[in-house]
């Protein structure tokens, strides 16, 4: 009960502290956009950077934690892929989209604001590898299928295109270039000017508080007059359960009886990342390749708005195993 009270109600209150000063207008809710905007550009780089950086690089090249989160994100991508295939007749390229929602986190603007507040800088380092693994891994699998679906529509489309719009989706994204840096940076030994570090550590300490302030203040304006049929309300709960249930599990049992994970603080960030709720990177796969755009960020709102009780219970039972 105290990892509740001293590492989740400090996290939530950010996150309510960031509500509240929408609702009563102390913050123009548009103000959400511009401090994401901040920390996915500037803030989180900075934090990941420093970290990996001045990380010795057997910590960063920890092949059984890499393992690990690679059989996590391939086992929960494919169960919600053939559910999406079995059960709700969808068909590929569309059900990547749906192994997307169950598997991948909101790991920028939670996951590892979340586990730094709670554990302190050295938890950073685990979270970006895990973060780094699982961006290559889900968004390979999501575009590698819609561009491969593409070609096999358009002959005039060629293959020889494939690698690189997945490098494009996977590296133009700024917090994984912060990770290649800094990773670059620790295996090659390079000698970090002070003024970089001092830099990257001021700015990087923004990142935590700031993402979480935001995401409170983004959840009042996820506002959405769709009208969700009963059917996609099926399909709604169930990505929302894979990801927030059952993808933790998965992840302990792997973490307690498959892999050994010696390093009791980087088991323990792999768990809760694995609990987090639906990424945001989501809408935008799903707005880019029109699939379920109407209700993804209705299901990032409830997973998130859930992932308050969920969260709480994953950190119980860590508590007590």
């Amino acid at each position: 009960m105290n990892i509740i009270i001293n590492a989740v109600i400090p996290i939530f209150a950010i996150i309510f502290c960031g509500y509240l000063a929408g609702r009563f207008r102390l913050v123009s809710v548009s103000g959400a956009q511009a401090l994401n905007d901040f920390v996915y550009y500037f803030a989180l780089p900075a934090l990941l950077f420093y970290s990996l950086s001045t990380t010795p690089i057997e910590q960063i090249t920890n092949w059984p934690f890499i393992s690990l989160n690679v059989m996590v994100a391939i086992i929960c991508f494919f169960t919600a892929a053939i559910l999406a295939r079995v059960f709700f007749q969808r068909k590929l390229p569309d059900i990547s989209i749906y192994g997307m929602a169950a598997s991948y986190g909101n790991t920028g603007f939670m996951g590892i604001p979340f586990v730094v507040a709670a554990f302190g800088q050295e938890a950073a380092v685990p979270a970006a590898i895990a973060t780094f693994t699982f961006d290559i891994i889900i968004i390979t699998f999501v575009v590698m299928s819609f561009e491969i679906s593409a070609s096999m529509r358009n002959r005039k489309n060629s293959y020889i295109s494939l690698p690189f719009n997945i490098a494009k989706a996977v590296f133009q994204n700024p917090i994984n270039a912060s990770l290649l840096l800094g990773i670059a940076a620790s295996l090659l030994q390079l000698p970090i000017p002070a003024f970089i570090h001092v830099f990257t550590d001021t700015l990087g300490a923004a990142a935590g508080p700031t993402a979480l302030f935001a995401l409170g203040l983004g959840l009042l304006s996820e506002r959405q007059d769709v009208k969700v049929e009963p059917s996609t309300k099926k399909e709604m709960g169930v990505l929302i359960g894979l990801k927030l249930l059952y993808m933790p599990l998965v992840m302990g049992i792997l973490v307690l009886f498959v892999f050994s994970i010696e390093n009791e603080l980087w088991a323990t960030v792999a768990i809760l990342l694995s609990a987090l709720p639906i990424g945001a990177l989501l809408n935008v796969f799903a707005d880019k390749y029109r699939v379920m755009s109407d209700w993804a960020p209705i299901m990032i709102l409830l997973s998130t708005l859930i992932s308050i009780l969920t969260l709480s219970g994953v950190l119980i039972v860590m508590e007590n195993v």
